[in-house]
């Protein structure tokens, strides 16, 4: 039963709507979410300030009760449930964290009204941190917070012991590594881990302005991880303690998300080895996909930065791009620079007061002749071959080798290229077992969120080499490509006129080491 407390210890969490009146908000936590609790003066009727986030879990009814009043105070309350999914959505409304959560403030904040958040019952429980909401806020029991020297771990207590130890001290550690490159941060950083989050990703996470890193992970599997996956959240935890940095401290200015993501993503490859966290092969392997799924997403199209401004290309192509700058520039300074001096002097910059980052201020700390170059303004259709031939002068070798997962993508990206209309966003998951294309409804048999059963007969998750060869084929006689929807004997064809090459995926057997050059 949910416990309503008669005095309630106000916090003074300020939400970042502005505006005459005033409102304050009270959290009570309940079994099946948080009750928000708001009390004040209402000119208006009440309307959130950022209409954009996904609230269809709520239940909004109380708002009903909200009507305009010249003097009364006016109250309502609204039922916060988690979000059913992460599909689609940004900052997640509410995620349960063991009996707790992690409310995202803004979600709370009405367009007209200036709000103070204060925790309510149950009497056990608290709101961390406890100044500031313009962020993610942890609200539930206390005995789940664990401060640290320069930082704050929270968690319920019946997560796995090896998977504790594994997130934390990544966190610890890359904390460690990035302040003392980049300096300080004006408050301390913590770090939420749950095992309750919504999917379908297994692992997402993201930090807010608040400082506060929410790492949120799907599946059973997670009770006793694997050594990969305990790897994966290791490396996570080291981008996501980057951007606090990089993306909350030094802030990028809109529109080009690959060079803070891409940025955090290779800080995070860089500070996981010199840690020994992560071994110089790994790297290498991640570098290798890195460079491969970037050259897939663009390939030999025009228009380099508007491709890059979503989906994977976001990640890969802006690992390559610091790889690239990296390399380049310890080559030049015989080992005496690196990327990491580049991102020093950018934060550096916003230290001493310097509104925004952008690519400009990125690309004058590269050499002239810069790979970085070939990437964004060389002819498309010489673009890899150039990048390829830089690859080769900084000391990188590899050979190609397919693996399944690439014979996968080849095939559904041939698909989606012959079937969807240009402009369209193609895409797909891998769920439990089986394939889900993400695609814009102008694909024809492939539109929408289609769950793929088979591709000409063969299982495109167990058998993706074969079902490769057998729509090559297909492709090459232009003929149609049969694709059988998941659970049921229904046949959707799709079309195929042109040739499916061997995909081109780089196995990296040689490159310099991404850690010799951080002091």
């Amino acid at each position: 039963m949910k416990t309503i407390l008669t005095a309630l210890a106000t916090l003074g969490l300020s939400l970042f709507a502005t505006g005459a009146s005033a409102q304050s908000v009270t959290l009570e936590g309940t079994p099946d979410g948080v009750e928000a609790h708001y009390r004040g003066q209402a000119a208006s009727p009440f309307v959130f300030a950022d209409p954009g986030i996904d609230r269809s879990d709520w239940d909004l009814s109380g708002l009903q009760g909200n009507q305009p009043g010249a003097s009364d105070a006016v109250g309502f309350t609204l039922a916060l449930r988690p979000d059913s999914t992460e599909a689609g959505r940004g900052y997640i409304a509410l995620a349960r964290v063991g009996e707790g959560y992690v409310v995202y403030g803004p979600a709370l904040a009405g367009a007209d009204a200036t709000l103070s958040l204060a925790a309510g019952g149950p009497a056990s429980w608290t709101a961390w941190p406890s100044t500031g909401a313009d962020g993610y806020v942890y609200f539930g029991p206390a005995g789940y917070i664990q401060p640290r020297p320069g930082r704050t771990e929270i968690a319920a207590p019946d997560m796995p012991s090896k998977l504790r130890h594994t997130v934390f001290t990544a966190f610890a550690d890359a904390l460690a590594f990035y302040e003392c490159r980049f300096g300080p941060l004006p408050q301390s950083p913590t770090l939420v881990v749950t095992m309750q989050g919504a999917g379908p990703s297994t692992i997402r996470a993201d930090v807010t302005d608040t400082g506060v890193i929410s790492a949120r992970l799907n599946g059973e599997a997670w009770r006793n991880p694997s050594e990969a996956a305990l790897s994966e959240i290791d490396t996570v935890t080291f981008h996501e303690t980057a951007h606090l940095w990089n993306s909350h401290f030094a802030r990028p200015a809109e529109g080009s998300p690959w060079l803070h993501e891409g940025g955090a993503q290779y800080l995070a490859l860089v500070a996981a080895v010199y840690t020994g966290h992560l071994t110089e092969a790994a790297a290498r392997e991640s570098l290798g996909s890195n460079l491969t799924d970037c050259r897939n997403r663009l390939g030999t199209r025009d228009n380099v930065s508007n491709r890059m401004v979503a989906g994977s290309a976001v990640y890969d192509c802006g690992v390559l791009v610091q790889w690239l700058a990296d390399m380049e520039l310890r080559q030049a300074s015989f080992g005496a620079q690196g990327i990491v001096d580049l991102w020093t002097a950018m934060i550096g910059a916003a230290r001493n007061g310097q509104a925004a980052y952008n690519p400009e201020n990125f690309r004058a700390g590269l050499n002239e002749d810069s790979a970085v170059t070939l990437l964004f303004d060389g002819p498309a259709e010489a673009r890899w071959n150039s990048i390829e031939a830089r690859l080769i002068d900084l000391g990188v070798a590899w050979i190609n080798r397919p693996s399944d997962e690439d014979y996968l993508a080849a095939t559904l990206s041939r698909l989606n290229t012959e079937n969807c209309a240009s402009g369209s966003s193609t895409g797909f998951y891998v769920r439990d077992g089986f394939i889900q294309m993400d695609n814009a409804s102008t694909c024809g048999a492939l539109s929408d969120d289609l769950e793929i059963g088979t591709v000409e007969g063969f299982d495109p998750l167990t058998e993706s080499h074969a079902m490769f060869e057998a729509v090559q084929s297909q492709c090459a006689a232009r003929g149609m490509v049969h694709v059988v929807r998941r659970n049921t004997t229904r046949v959707l064809s799709a079309t195929c006129n042109t040739a499916l090459a061997e995909p081109i995926a780089y196995s990296l057997t040689q490159s310099p080491a991404i850690s010799v050059h951080v002091r």
